[in-house]
């Protein structure tokens, strides 16, 4: 026997385990904060089902259509208030390597001070637009109700905990605050008289929602401390300014059509395009979801770009796999899902509906291209890109709702969200070296053999989805739908089931 060889030195893991591991804890934090905010959010959408189907009976599409005119018009103002501050936050706390809560604590300073400086001059400003408005007295009086908004999103520190990952802070205050509107819908809103009350309740609960945040941050953290620095408020600015162009630039498409038809139509049309744009929120939230789990991932990878364009097609998948989903869901079943959430009385919005649905498939591949570019440095090029989209879709606006109402505000919204898209992609593209071209085909393949499954059998069979019993047509017909989607997005490749796996049982 020869000479034992000398054992080898102990050497650290090798840098490829390193990555793969560092890779698998990423993938399990992302898996944690999808699953606590989708815990919240299942939670919050349920209560918040309730609560829009109740107040939209109660109030009629007159006086609800009141109370969404309100929401949109604030809408404005509230983004004089934030100017792209959280998303800048978010992206600087995440990227804190050392004293993580020393940052933390910092930036809100910062942040919260300048943006109650902005509430209360934004406010003002608001409050004397609103009387100047050529309305009735009661529309007015909801507008300024409303206008209390603006304190609770100026003191809102959501952006802290989505930074550092702790996204069950979230979870639990939107819990709570979803279960506590719907009790006091319920209990205080019972005809169209009430639907200043019914703000005040919406009102009520971003102040409310601020303060229990502050009381958990002083807890976490240390109390916030009110910071004036002129010359950090002009560095921070500086960047946050192009995302608070972008945050503007969505706003066209989100509540621009709202405003519009309160001037353009009768009220009870823009009730009904109301009941339509909550529908469109309630949609859009597992999207929502999947972003605020993946931003910070995706904020960490930014200068890596292997590990960025692993990260985005981690992203991209989740995101438009749950995306195709719900798109052909709501294609195929919206009168339906009218019946069910709102009554026969706002039956006329079915085409609408549709049509929003079908923009809903398009916003997921642009949630899927453009948010990304925020923490990447590229938001001055996806300001511009929704910049483009949003002008289009104010002036398709100005042309199609004269002509075709509620409907034409629905096409202008597909037409300028595709508009969107192109530039994005381009702008995704400069960011990562490629487009997940193919993850984008596998999912509209699968929603489209979906919908047209869906539709041939209730075609054959056409008492399936019978008008008649709203709630049997949208149990069936999601079973029916769900069962050609999963089998469709395994078959293509689009979900893997190995990945998933891996995401869920990972050691973090």
């Amino acid at each position: 026997m020869g000479a034992r060889p000398p054992a080898l030195p102990a050497f650290p893991e090798s840098a490829m385990t390193a990555a793969t591991n560092a890779a698998t804890n990423a993938g399990r934090r992302i898996f944690l904060n999808i699953r606590a905010l989708g815990l919240a959010r299942v939670a919050t959408l349920m209560s918040g089902l309730v609560t829009t189907a109740w107040t939209a009976r109660a109030l009629g599409p007159e006086s609800f259509g009141v109370l969404g005119f309100g929401t949109s018009m604030l809408a404005y103002a509230a983004l004089f208030v934030n100017l792209g501050l959280s998303t800048y936050a978010v992206r600087e706390i995440s990227r804190a390597k050392d004293n993580l809560g020393d940052k933390a604590a910092e930036l809100a300073d910062h942040v919260l001070t300048l943006r109650s400086l902005l509430a209360l001059v934004v406010g003002a400003i608001y409050a004397a637009f609103v009387l100047t408005l050529d309305k009735p007295g009661l529309v007015k009086a909801v507008l300024l109700v409303q206008a209390i908004q603006l304190l609770g999103n100026a003191l809102l520190l959501d952006f802290v905990y989505q930074a550092t990952e702790r996204m069950s802070v979230i979870a639990t205050r939107e819990i709570g605050t979803g279960f506590g509107i719907t009790i006091a819908m319920l209990a205080l809103v019972h005809g169209p008289d009430d639907v200043a009350i019914a703000a005040a309740i919406t009102g009520g609960s971003f102040v409310i929602n601020a303060v229990l945040m502050l009381v958990r941050f002083s807890r976490d953290f240390r109390p916030p401390r009110p910071r004036v620095d002129l010359k950090v408020w002009a560095a921070i600015l500086k960047v946050s300014a192009p995302m608070a162009v972008s945050v503007f630039a969505w706003a066209l498409f989100s509540h621009l059509d709202l405003v519009m038809l309160g001037f353009l139509v009768p009220q009870h049309d823009v009730g009904l395009y109301t009941a339509v744009t909550k529908l469109l929120v309630l949609a859009l939230t597992a999207g929502n979801i999947v972003l605020s789990a993946f931003m910070p991932q995706l904020a960490a990878a930014y200068g890596d770009p292997e590990r960025m364009r692993e990260r985005m097609r981690d992203y991209a998948t989740t995101i438009l796999g749950i995306g195709g989903l719900i798109a052909a869901g709501g294609v195929t079943l919206a009168p339906a899902i009218l019946g069910v959430v709102y009554g026969p009385a706002y039956a006329d919005a079915a085409d609408s509906l549709r049509l929003i649905m079908i923009s809903v498939a398009v916003v997921h591949v642009n949630l899927a291209l453009g948010n990304p570019l925020l923490v990447w440095h590229r938001q001055t090029g996806y300001m511009t890109a929704i910049l483009v989209g949003g002008v289009t879709n104010a002036a398709l606006n100005c042309v199609l709702i004269p002509r075709w109402g509620i409907e034409g505000s629905a096409v202008a919204t597909i037409v300028a969200e595709l508009t969107a898209m192109a530039g994005l992609a381009w702008q995704h593209r400069r960011a990562v070296g490629d487009l997940p071209l193919d993850i984008i085909a596998r999912a509209a393949l699968c929603g489209l053999l979906a919908v047209a499954a869906t539709l041939g059998l209730t075609h054959a069979l056409p008492d399936l989805l019978a008008p008649k019993s709203p709630l049997l047509a949208v149990l069936v017909g999601g079973l029916l739908l769900t069962a050609v989607y999963v089998p469709a997005v395994l078959i293509t490749g689009l979900v893997r089931p190995s990945r998933l796996r891996r995401l869920m049982t990972a050691v973090a």
